[in-house]
Parts: C-alpha cells; sequence; structure tokens
C-alpha cells in the first residue's frame, strides 16, 4: 500500500480531477494484494549452514479485480520504483503471483471489481 500511495502522490499533480477520483476510489487496503515474504534455502559459503535468503514477495492475486485496477496498481508501482534510489532501487526484492487470495469481494466501482454472478 505504502509504495502505491508514494508512486500516487508522484503524479498527482499530472492528473485530471476524473483520474484522481479513479485512484481515490480504489487506494484502500481493500483492493490491494497480501503478500508474504518468499525465501528461498542457501548454503552459507563458510559453515555450511542452510540459510533463508530472501529473494521476493509472492503476492494473491484478487479473484474479482478487473484488468483496469491490476493495470493502475501496475503503474503505481512502476512509478514508485523509478523513483528509488539507486541503492533502494538494487535492495527492491521482486514480486510475483503466488495463488490466489480469499479476500472478499468489496463494494467497489464496477470498473475495477468483478461483480458477483446471480446465484451469490
Amino acid at each position: 500500500m505504502e509504495r502505491r500511495l508514494s508512486g500516487y502522490e508522484r503524479i498527482e499533480e499530472k492528473l485530471t480531477l476524473q483520474e484522481k477520483k479513479t485512484y481515490d476510489d480504489v487506494l484502500y487496503l481493500e483492493y490491494m494484494s497480501s503478500e508474504e515474504s518468499d525465501y528461498e534455502d542457501e548454503e552459507d559459503p563458510i559453515t555450511g549452514e542452510t540459510v533463508k535468503r530472501l529473494v521476493g514477495y509472492a503476492t494473491r492475486k484478487l479473484p474479482w479485480e478487473r484488468t483496469r485496477l491490476t493495470n493502475l496498481k501496475c503503474k503505481l508501482d512502476k512509478v514508485h520504483v523509478q523513483n528509488l534510489t539507486p541503492h533502494a532501487r538494487q535492495l527492491f526484492k521482486p514480486r510475483h503471483v503466488g495463488g490466489v487470495s480469499s479476500r472478499p469481494r468489496p463494494g467497489g466501482p464496477s470498473w475495477a471489481v468483478q461483480q458477483p454472478p446471480a446465484d451469490e
């Protein structure tokens, strides 16, 4: 959430009022994927012990998320990364989809949230 808000702050002044409303409608935790640390086992070259090394983050796909919302969040993520210092960018860990979220569908705008099937 913080990186997306950071990205939004970087582009906010360039947005139209309608675009700002679009972002403002969905910049809430209810619309964000959860993520878990993703580790790999690695052998310590000195001790020979197996240690876990953080390689990235596994995010959970929101099954009700529409493509437009996905693209909007990707844009904010990209802006955030582009504005990191070189050192912070070097330390930045990648994110990948690692499953499907059970997060409930929020009652959000139809452009962002797929509506439930008629039998739900």
